[in-house]
């Protein structure tokens, strides 16, 4: 099932790692450069796809994205949405 997750980062040095961690588990992480919030945080999805049940996804993901950085804020399955200001 796809699914899309919002991450954000809050020092925008850890974008690389974050983007090899997810790279490593067949996710994609794209910046969302129209999301306002509290610089230098980046804000961006993680998008993918899983046999997971939804409810498991953002820990699975906080669990690769934690340690290089990242944060996960809500996940869905799905395409990508529109990040919320």
């Amino acid at each position: 099932m796809k699914f899309a997750a919002e991450v954000l980062i809050r020092d925008p040095a850890n974008v690389p790692r974050v983007r090899a961690a997810l790279a490593a588990v067949g996710c994609d992480y794209v910046i969302d450069t129209d999301a306002n919030g509290d610089p230098p945080t980046v804000f961006g999805m993680a998008i993918g796809a899983t046999e997971l049940k939804q409810d498991d996804i953002g820990s699975w993901l906080l669990g690769i994205v934690w340690s290089v950085g990242g944060d996960v804020v809500e996940w869905a399955y799905g395409e990508p949405w529109k990040i919320r200001d």
